[in-house]
C-alpha cells in the first residue's frame, strides 16, 4: 500500500507523457510536456511556453525548475482515472 506522504510523487510521475502547467512562487507560469520529477519535486519540462509575471510570454525548448518554486501544478483531466487514486480511502 501506498504512504499518503507518496502519492503527490506518484501521480507526477503519472503525468509524464502529459502536458502541464505550473505556477510558481514569483507568478510565472510554465506550460509543458512533463519529462520528469525528482523525489524534492525539481521538475524538468520539454516544449514550454513560458509566461512572465507581466504577461510577456516565450518559448523554450526545455526548462529545469526547481521543487521549492512551485506553488502550483495543474494536471490534465485524464489522471483521475489513475489507479493510485482508486487506492486512496
Amino acid at each position: 500500500m501506498i504512504k499518503f506522504s507518496e502519492i503527490p510523487i506518484k501521480l507526477l510521475q503519472e503525468a509524464k507523457p502529459f502536458i502541464v502547467t505550473i505556477e510558481t512562487k514569483n507568478g510565472e507560469k510554465y506550460r509543458g510536456k512533463l519529462k520528469s520529477v525528482e523525489e524534492n519535486m525539481n521538475i524538468f519540462l520539454n516544449n514550454v511556453i513560458w509566461q512572465e509575471k507581466n504577461g510577456k510570454t516565450r518559448k523554450c525548448d526545455s526548462i529545469f525548475l526547481r521543487g521549492n518554486c512551485v506553488k502550483i501544478i495543474i494536471l490534465p483531466e485524464i489522471l483521475k482515472e489513475v489507479p493510485i487514486l482508486n487506492s486512496i480511502s
